[in-house]
This record gives C-alpha cells, structure tokens and sequence, in this order.
C-alpha cells in the first residue's frame, strides 16, 4: 500500500508551503486536515526525469495519472477518525477545493477523485464546486463488488441485485 506502481516511494510526502499557509487549510479543523493529509499521500508524483511533461501540477511537480486517486471512509477511519468526522471532513475538504469528484462512489464502489487547487481561491474567490456530486458513501477500496454467479441463484452486479431460481 505504501508503493508506487513501480515499487518506490519516497520517506516523505510534499506539503507545500503555500498549502499549509493558506486559508482554507487553516479553516479545516482536525478531522479536514487528516483527509488532506491523506488526500496528499495518495499522490504519485512524475520522477526527476519527467519534468517536461504535460499534466496536472501540485506547484512544480507534475502529477501521475491525472491527479486521480480514491479516498474511502475506511482509510480515514484507519488513520483515527470516526466515521461521521471522515465523513463530515472529506465533504468539507471537497467544499473547500482541495479536490474534485470525478466519480462519487457508493458504499461499495470507492469514488474517483482529482487533486485540485481551488483552495487557493477560499475564501473570497471561486473555491466551490460546481456542477459536481458530492463525494459519496464509498466505503470499500477498489471496487468491492464485482459481478458473480453463486450456486444459490443469487446474481451480484454493479447496479442491482436479482434474484432468480437456482437449476
């Protein structure tokens, strides 16, 4: 959990300067600081040699894929939040602009997400979201249901349960 896609990851994770001075980071309280904390972890930043390439940026260095990444309660509830501060801080971390939701999620499916700099706008410019649903119940990394027979008749997928006699 702790790699990269290529098996590395650094001892230390970036907290920007500017980030941690700003306005919006100081008006998250503990449980919004935890989430970006965790939110800045997820990153995966473009090596030393890749720094003409186009992309997301968080200040100068350029994002792997697209400054996407997926935040589950779960994973805030591992680093000692309870369950309705995780929630109740993601939704306000989002609020604030310290990313965007691509995808929501649902309590099985973790939301996709994108790093965003909006926050440097808070709070008299143009900081909230729009046009975006708010994070969802996401509950389960990576996708925790996929679709499956079982011998009992019972179908699982992605969108409903049906239920149907067995042979």
């Amino acid at each position: 959990m702790d790699q990269d896609a290529e098996g590395k990851r650094g001892n230390f994770r970036i907290l920007p300067r500017n980030l941690f001075n700003s306005r919006a980071f100081a008006a998250l309280g503990g449980g919004g600081i935890v989430v970006v904390l965790a939110l800045l972890n997820k990153l995966e930043f473009e090596g030393k040699d890749r720094k003409d390439r186009k992309g997301v940026r968080a200040g100068q260095a350029a994002l792997r894929h697209n400054g996407e990444f997926s935040l589950t309660v779960n994973e805030l509830i591992a680093r000692g939040l309870s369950r309705s501060t995780a929630t109740r801080a993601r939704k306000l971390a989002w609020e604030f602009g310290f990313f965007d939701v691509i995808e929501p999620g649902t309590v099985h499916h973790a939301g996709r997400y994108r790093y965003s700099e909006r926050w440097k706008h808070y709070p008299d410019g143009d900081y909230r979201p729009v046009g975006q649903q708010p994070p969802g119940r996401n509950v389960y990394p990576d996708n925790g249901f996929k679709r499956a027979d079982d011998e009992m008749g019972i179908m699982v997928d992605d969108s409903m349960l049906v239920l149907f006699p067995g042979p």
